[in-house]
């Protein structure tokens, strides 16, 4: 093209030059305006969209079998190729020398269309026309005959913004349209749009792009737009743009500009303020060893950095999450957009029920930070709750424990051991038995049988209301003669102050009353404890077999020096305790009721006496 000089005639200068630049190739470049990444390429023909085949294939076979319906409705999230995908059926459907079902793309009816400039493809824009007028108006030019091509093509996008009045002049139109007329609606929230349009239209629902998938892309994008992005960049970049294409094409049209064509994971760091892989691993790793201080030091040097704790809380736990699958599911999808090796390794630090409960804690933290006021706190408790998952116990240990203690009380069980009996040791096979049918008188005043031990373990002193006596069968467990001769050496009593066993079994109501009165919940964990030897100042206490719990609380030391300072106060000196268990068979006697007033009253009167009947007898004289 040749130069040329254009006067003004209008312009009150002798002469007024105007160059007019030949335009070449190379002019044409540099005139011409930068177009962002997602623009310059946009999928111009259905094996081009990305992640959506169940879609593509459908229209594929719809154009190259004549049957394409009327009205379309496409629906799915932001930068999923609803829009792209409606102007590639548009051209399909005009272009003058297709390919198959595919268009060419070089026919004047494709670059129109392409180009944005074709009369016969019309967009609208929902969100700003979104009136019955307008409405009205697109019904009126519906009617026309398309130009150039065979079909009159109207995109509306957003069109979950019509009002409903827009929407009922709507229907009829989408009923019953003209046989050129293919009415495309694309949303981003379908929930929003009338059953009766709904029923109308053929829908079709854009699922996200995988990682995976927008990798692919990118690496494609950034080779022909010669861009150098390391693996690590394009992770984050898939990550960030939560499965929409477009948005992970502008993220990188950004990182391009921000690194001057060469993009580094750092850049993109910098750019979307997240952290980086090795801090979300170490951080990992403090949950996973239950470390709060170092993860809350962790927190605070990400603060400290300008990081926005909300985005690492929400990147933590999509790590974590990413952790479970690899742990669970080895080789799913989630380990696309994040270093395998490195997930590996850290998941090995987890188990599972533990992995679960953190990235439950993590989620539930980004969504509490979205609206409190100090964020930091909601991430720092959520820390130190994954760190300190119930001091440490997890699904696996519990169920063990809690199988373990089942096959305990099944053996229990099959023996004919029922918890809460009150068991009274026999005498030992050596002592001098009483003749049977003999009594001897305790110190509450009740009669025994010479063959029972004369004060039964936790019976209520008399007078008191709810008094149990029970006779049990018992055999002292081997080991509480072991535990005996293991018992620390205590100095000796002096003459006349030796205490045995017998004497303390006397007085364990008693010591019992008064841990009632002042500790009541360890009164309940003795209310199954027997003395089963005495040497020196040294006690051995027996528990059922089987009763794991009350001898750990038991063996508490601050339970333990209780009970040894409350048999110094009544037999003196210095106690030392060993729990035990012990085996035996209980039954379960009717409880003897209280005396009424009436009794206690004669008895004050009249010096009378309560007898108690013996075994067997069903008179009164």
């Amino acid at each position: 093209m040749q130069n040329y000089v254009h006067v003004n005639p209008h312009s009150h200068l002798k002469t007024a030059q105007n160059i007019i630049l030949r335009v070449d190739g190379l002019e044409r470049n540099l005139m011409m305006a930068y177009r962002a990444l997602y623009r310059e390429w946009r999928p111009q023909a259905f094996g081009a969209i990305i992640g959506q085949d169940h879609i593509t294939r459908t229209l594929k076979n719809a154009v190259e079998a004549g049957r394409v319906g009327h009205a379309y409705l496409f629906c799915g999230a932001r930068g999923t190729g609803k829009t792209t995908t409606a102007k590639v059926l548009a051209k399909a459907l005009n272009c003058l020398q297709p390919v198959g079902p595919e268009p060419c793309n070089r026919c004047d009816n494709c670059i129109a269309v392409t180009e944005g400039f074709s009369v016969d493809v019309i967009e609208i824009d929902a969100a700003s026309n979104r009136g019955i007028d307008e409405i009205r108006d697109l019904r009126e030019k519906v009617q026309f005959t398309p130009s150039t091509g065979r079909f009159r093509v109207y995109i509306i996008d957003e069109v979950h913004m019509l009002t409903n009045e827009a929407f009922n002049a709507l229907l009829k139109t989408l009923e019953e349209p003209p046989r050129h007329a293919v009415l495309i609606l694309a949303t981003t929230e379908p929930h929003k749009i009338p059953l009766t349009i709904l029923s109308r239209c053929q829908r079709f629902d854009f699922k996200r792009i995988t990682p995976a998938g927008i990798i692919g892309r990118l690496k494609e994008v950034a080779a022909g737009a010669q861009l150098e992005v390391e693996d690590e960049a394009l992770r984050l970049i898939a990550r960030a743009a939560e499965g929409g294409l477009r948005d992970a094409l502008s993220l990188l049209d950004q990182a391009a500009a921000f690194g001057s064509l060469t993009i580094t994971a750092e850049d993109v760091h910098n750019l979307l303020g997240t952290v980086r892989v090795d801090a979300l691993n170490k951080m990992a790793g403090y949950l996973a060893a239950g470390e709060a201080g170092a993860a809350l030091r962790l927190a605070g040097q990400l603060t400290a950095e300008g990081k926005d704790l909300r985005l690492f809380a929400r990147e933590m736990a999509a790590y974590l999450r990413a952790l479970l699958l690899e742990k669970i599911a080895p080789g799913s999808n989630a380990q696309e957009a994040w270093d395998t090796t490195g997930l590996r390794a850290c998941m090995a630090q987890f188990n599972e029920e533990r992995l679960v409960k953190s990235v439950e804690i993590m989620a539930a933290a980004e969504q509490e930070m979205k609206w409190s006021t100090l964020p930091g706190i909601a991430l720092e408790l959520a820390l130190i709750k994954a760190c300190r998952q119930a001091g440490g116990e997890d699904l696996a240990s519990l169920t063990a424990r809690l199988n373990a203690l089942e096959e305990k009380l099944s053996k229990l069980g099959a023996d004919g051991v029922v918890y809460g009996e009150r068991p009274v040791r026999e005498p030992a096979p050596n002592s001098k038995a009483m003749e049977p049918g003999l009594k001897k008188r305790d110190p509450s005043g009740l009669e025994k049988d010479a063959g029972v031990s004369s004060t039964p373990l936790h019976a209520e002193r008399k007078g008191r209301p709810g008094s149990v006596p029970a006779k049990v069968a018992y055999q002292p467990a081997p080991s509480s003669q072991e535990a005996v001769q293991n018992m620390p050496t205590q100095p000796e009593p002096e003459a006349g102050g030796l205490v045995g066993l017998e004497e303390v079994k006397k007085l364990w109501p008693e010591i019992l009353e008064v841990v009632r009165k002042e500790r009541l919940p360890l009164y309940h964990n003795y209310l199954k404890a027997v003395p089963l030897a005495v040497k020196g100042r040294g006690l051995v206490v027996g528990f059922p077999e089987g009763d794991e719990l009350g001898r750990e609380i038991a063996e508490l030391p601050d339970n333990k020096n209780y009970l040894a300072g409350l048999l110094s106060r009544f037999f003196k000196g210095e106690w030392q305790l060993v729990f035990k268990h012990y085996q035996g068979k209980i039954s379960i006697p009717e409880p003897r009721q209280a005396p009424k007033p009436a009794i206690v009253d004669v008895k004050k009167q009249f010096g009378g006496e309560e007898i108690e009947l013996e075994e067997g007898s069903d008179k009164l004289f």
